[in-house]
């Protein structure tokens, strides 16, 4: 206690934030929210922010350095593996990182602001024990993404990959725990802020400035080509176009357009240029960037609630065959 002017005043709960890659919307709210008093852990190498991921505003303390290095090397290793191989390899790394950072927290801090990528780590190091703490989400839980896959299994043919990724099911289960037990769930995500009612607290999603709208007549899938994206759902649908399908991303799954016209295009300057109208039913969808970017450029977006986008930026995919067809026949002046 504190004693000012006679009064005995509760002095302000010491809080660490314990965070992994940036997310501008959690920079922003970092940047708004941190006190002086406050601690800000992030990975990186010799105290620097590297890779420029873990830039985060304010004054930040780089730790994890072996941790930080061993994980960029292992993401970079196993970036064309199969989707299993690269989320166990992910998790091994989170694990190390986190671990790494639990040493560095302020004994005195009481409230915790953790980054759901290093979540059960941090628990696992003792990290929780006695605090409060909140979560920053940059996915669906793990028990919530195999139960969309498994949902996303039964609905498609036989697939090599849709069930490719299955984390121990203890590990799921003691992340259900944790986020259970979090004081707020912070996420921009509208699907996942759903999961958790009045506990969560969902931010504004960072847009891109507003684009000319210069809308063309073509109809696009982002991609990359597996059945997890659900491609099934896209093929009666572009089987209707005049125009082939432009498809983006790699071709994970061979055989998923058989039958279907596609032209494939590649994300860079110019990637929307033509496009009207995108189809992406996902069965997930983490960070939706390209969704926000096509958005602001006037694209009609026709996707599910996994999209993570605001209800008013999309229609359900049911909605494409008339408005597309509408537009074909009324094209914008």
């Amino acid at each position: 206690m504190n004693l000012k002017h006679g009064v005995r005043e509760a002095l302000a709960v010491r809080g660490a934030w314990v965070l992994d890659a940036v997310w501008p919307e959690y920079a922003s709210m970092a940047a708004a929210s941190i006190q002086p008093h406050d601690q800000l852990l992030a990975p990186g190498l010799l105290g620097r922010p590297w890779p420029a991921r873990y830039a985060w505003p304010g004054k930040a303390e780089h730790k994890a350095g072996l941790a930080t290095l061993r994980r960029h090397l292992a993401m970079r290793r196993v970036a064309k593996a199969g989707g299993g191989v690269r989320q166990r390899a992910y998790l091994a790394h989170d694990r190390a990182v986190a671990r790494a950072l639990a040493k560095a927290i302020d004994y005195r801090a009481e409230h915790l602001v953790v980054a759901q990528t290093l979540l059960p780590w941090l628990d696992e190091a003792g990290a929780l024990g006695g605090r409060s703490y909140d979560v920053l989400m940059s996915r669906y839980p793990i028990a919530e993404i195999h139960k969309r896959l498994d949902a996303a299994a039964a609905g498609t043919a036989a697939s090599a990959t849709i069930a490719d990724f299955r984390a121990d099911p203890a590990l799921a289960a003691r992340e259900t725990g944790l986020l259970a037990r979090a004081r707020r769930i912070v996420t921009p995500h509208h699907g996942i802020a759903a999961l958790y009612g009045e506990r969560a607290m969902r931010l504004a999603w960072h847009r891109p400035a507003a684009a000319a709208a210069a809308p063309g007549g073509r109809v696009a899938f982002l991609g990359p080509t597996i059945a997890r994206q659900r491609p099934d759902l896209v093929r009666p649908l572009a089987a209707t176009l005049e125009e082939p399908l432009v498809v983006f991303g790699e071709m994970l799954e061979p055989g998923l357009w058989d039958g279907i016209a596609i032209e494939r295009r590649r994300f860079g300057p110019g990637w929307l240029d033509g496009i009207g109208a995108i189809l992406h039913p996902a069965a997930i969808t983490a960070e939706p960037r390209r969704l926000l970017a096509a958005v602001a450029a006037g694209v009609t977006l026709y996707a599910t609630g996994e999209c993570g986008l605001d209800p008013a930026d999309w229609s359900p995919l049911e909605a494409f065959s008339d408005a597309f067809a509408l537009r074909q026949t009324h094209p914008p002046a």
